[in-house]
């Protein structure tokens, strides 16, 4: 039996020891690699070392989990984030996610069963080396950092914030953020500062730096508020140590400093040409991202409001942001899946219940920092924390405040990054992490464990009232290869053969054919990531629409996109994203009725979204009839008086006004708008060849030939020419495309031919 648990316990270590390396995972043969690629790594080695621990747990009752607060509230808060997901607005999205994502129940259970195995398997000698382990890999991927900023290293998200291996810089500003608090803490638990102190001193400088560097405002104002607290309650709890209550002093009085001069001087030179600075200098409340970031808040408390117990359940929160879409937001991103505050998302996610078991996590998880290290006869957690406060002021464990203050930091700096910002993988790893860190160090503080003699006596009469490990065993196994099977490797499979799948071929015959062929492969799958795929065949069979592939093909490609995405609105109704998705298919390919028809219902269901609305307006427009155009005419100009510097939604209304005969009023929305009525846009030089106005699709594609000269614009140039009855400047046009690319040579002087006989080539 011995064996077996040693084995068994060797399992879980390496399996727990490799967990903060997944962060340089970057799996590039993966749709969204930066996410699935981490993703399946953790949770394959959570299902490892989960079933491990469960034997080793049904035999030694030592490892069994023990009580804690923590335990009991992150306990409750899964039984609540399952009861909403269960009766979400779509289950089976909040129990899977996407492969965007990785989140959902699925991943929250993973991370639940890793908090389980780390808090109940790891001693206090491997908790330090993991809590070491951490830290290193976070230097590394400092170091990683530094490359980037060399210019050795791409950064994914182009632009100049580094994002590490994590595709996100937001992700890597958290991820820093926690670990220069660790680290912080790790230097004050040694009892001198020898040289691993000064290496580790030396770390958060390059933490600190590569943080910044990130440009994540969230995390530099969760790393000035964690410092803040940190050293106001040594200042005021510690007793015995004036010269470092001074040093805590100059700390905040440096950041005070340095915040208030950066926010003084934000439109000096130094300010704006160091970028981390200048970001942090434009928060404000007119600023784009922040006043975005408060009409997105809004919209999540909107939808609170509508199901204010258990919220949507998980990954749902686009349907929110759709049905209280704020007009105001049309220049940011168009489908928002996360309301950046993560207080908010668990608010939408699971309403009241669920936000407040998030938040009694942070609360129990600082209880356990302040208990008191003996024990107390006092019986209650809110007696042991007076207990605790009390032996501080009285002068008691000096040497655990530092420690005490540094965690209580992190919480605090954690927190304040959490309300710009949402979870990931990582920020959950390390949160619950420290979670359970602490329940051990609390568990700890329990009544002494059974002697060495009396735990064999123990184990002893429990094999006689248990099954043999085999069964056990061949159960545990059994199960675990269902869930990683069905969680991992089908997933995998789907994933690698969508992303060759959508990988572009030659743009003829048999290639596409290939194409088509490996999008049913991934169906035949059917896996949480179908409709990620189904976005990307739409897609894909938009672009093929019009093309030289044979009609056939195109019969086939657009025949099996219609029927899958139809299959996802079936799935998951009501959703404007997939009623758009569908339009757009339609539309692509001349069935305006069908069109229509999916655009009036992404209308009802987010009635404010003027790219929405620009979809319905086109299908009104497209069917021709005085009461379609009407309803085009009025629609475009709610959605224009909506947000008027909304340049899209102007454009919109002049092409309406002028479908419906309102030519010059039409005309005075773009001079309104643009200072011009000149604008290069597809819709409106469609909608003056329709009104045999030639001569300002003239002007238009000549002021856009002063910008860029294309061989296609003079070609439509030409054919507007021809148009007007220009015919000899038409000619003129076809000539200037011959000088400037020879091989059109043939082909022009065809078209001049036909030009010159009297007929439109």
């Amino acid at each position: 039996m011995k064996q077996i648990e040693n084995y068994l316990r060797g399992i879980i270590v390496t399996g727990i020891f490799a967990i903060p390396f997944l962060a340089f995972v970057v799996a590039g043969s993966l749709f969204f690699p930066y996410i699935t690629g981490k993703n399946f790594g953790f949770r394959m080695i959570v299902e490892v070392i989960f079933a491990a621990w469960f034997l080793l747990a049904y035999y030694n009752k030592e490892y069994r989990p023990k009580f804690s607060w923590i335990m009991a509230m992150a306990s409750i808060f899964v039984v609540v984030v399952f009861l909403a997901d269960s009766f979400g607005f779509n289950a089976y999205k909040s129990f899977w996610s996407n492969y965007e994502r990785m989140e959902g129940f699925v991943g929250l259970i993973h991370v639940f069963a890793y908090f389980v195995v780390l808090g109940s398997v790891l001693t206090k000698d491997l908790w330090t080396k993991f809590l070491h382990t951490s830290v290193c890999a976070s230097i590394l991927m400092s170091f990683y950092g530094i490359i980037q900023l060399m210019g050795d290293a791409v950064i994914s998200q182009g632009g100049s914030r580094l994002d590490g291996r994590f595709g996100n810089a937001a992700y890597f500003g958290g991820y820093l953020l926690f670990n220069i608090f660790l680290t912080a803490f790790l230097i004050v638990r040694r009892k001198e500062f020898d040289w691993l102190s000064y290496l580790y001193t030396a770390a958060i400088a390059l933490q600190m730096y590569i943080m910044f560097a990130t440009e994540t405002r969230g995390s530099m104002l969760g790393l000035f508020g964690g410092i803040i607290v940190a050293a106001l309650l040594f200042i005021f709890l510690d007793k015995k140590r004036p010269v470092l209550k001074w040093i805590a002093g100059g700390i905040i009085g440096f950041l005070i400093i340095f915040v208030f001069l950066v926010f003084q001087n934000k439109e000096t030179d130094f300010v704006k040409s160091h970028a981390p600075l200048s970001r942090l200098a434009s928060i404000s409340l007119a600023e784009t991202t922040v006043a975005s970031r408060f009409m997105v808040w809004g919209m999540a408390i909107d939808g609170f409001k509508e199901r204010p117990l258990l919220g949507w359940g998980q990954e749902n929160f686009n349907v929110v942001f759709n049905k209280f879409y704020n007009p105001g937001m049309y220049a940011q991103e168009q489908w928002f899946d996360r309301a950046h505050d993560i207080f908010l998302d668990w608010l939408i996610a699971a309403g009241i219940f669920g936000l407040l078991f998030y938040l009694l996590l942070f609360l129990s998880g600082m209880a356990l920092v302040w208990e008191a290290e003996t024990g107390t006869e006092e019986k209650g957690l809110w007696a042991k924390i007076k207990h605790s406060w009390r032996k501080h002021v009285s002068g008691e464990e000096q040497n655990k405040i530092l420690e005490r203050s540094i965690l209580t930091g992190l919480f605090v700096s954690y927190f304040i990054h959490n309300i710009f910002v949402f979870d990931n993988l990582f920020s959950y790893i390390l949160f619950f992490s420290l979670l359970a860190f602490l329940h051990h160090n609390h568990t700890q503080k329990l009544p002494t464990l059974p002697t060495m003699h009396q735990k064999k006596q123990q184990i002893k009469i429990i094999d006689e009232e248990i099954l043999p490990i085999s069964y056990i065993g061949s159960v545990v196994v059994f199960v675990f290869c269902l869930v990683f099977y069905f969680v991992n490797i089908r997933p995998i499979e789907a994933n690698t053969i969508l992303i060759d799948a959508i990988q572009p071929r030659q743009q003829s015959g048999l290639p596409m054919q290939e194409n088509l062929d490996l999008f049913k492969q991934v169906f035949s799958y059917n896996t949480f990531g179908n409709s990620e795929a189904r976005e990307q065949l739409v897609q894909a069979a938009m672009r093929a629409s019009g093309t030289e592939f044979p009609p056939a093909l195109q019969k086939d490609i657009f025949s099996f996109a219609n029927q899958q995405i139809l299959l996802q609105l079936d799935e998951t109704p009501n959703d404007a994203r997939y009623e758009t998705f569908a339009g757009m298919l339609f539309a692509r390919y001349k069935m305006n009725p069908e069109a229509l028809a999916h655009f009036q219902k992404a209308h009802e269901l987010s009635p404010a979204k003027q790219t929405i609305s620009n979809n319905l307006i086109m299908a009104y427009l497209n069917s021709g009839d005085n009461s379609s155009i009407q309803k085009a005419l009025s629609l475009a100009k709610t959605s224009y008086e909506s947000a008027p510097a909304f340049d899209e939604a102007a454009k919109m209304y002049a092409l309406t006004l002028m479908r419906t005969g309102e030519v010059e009023q039409g005309q005075q929305v773009l001079f309104k708008q643009f200072g011009t009525d000149l604008i290069f846009d597809e819709n409106l030089i469609n909608v003056y060849a329709a009104l045999g106005n030639y001569e300002k699709i003239i002007a238009i594609i000549d002021k856009q030939l002063t910008v860029k000269d294309d061989p296609q614009l003079r070609i439509r140039l030409a054919a507007a020419y021809l148009g007007a009855n220009q015919r000899a400047n038409a000619i003129l046009e076809v000539q200037k495309i011959m000088v400037s690319n020879p091989e059109f040579k043939q082909q022009g002087e065809a078209y001049i031919q036909e030009i010159r006989a009297g007929r439109n080539p």
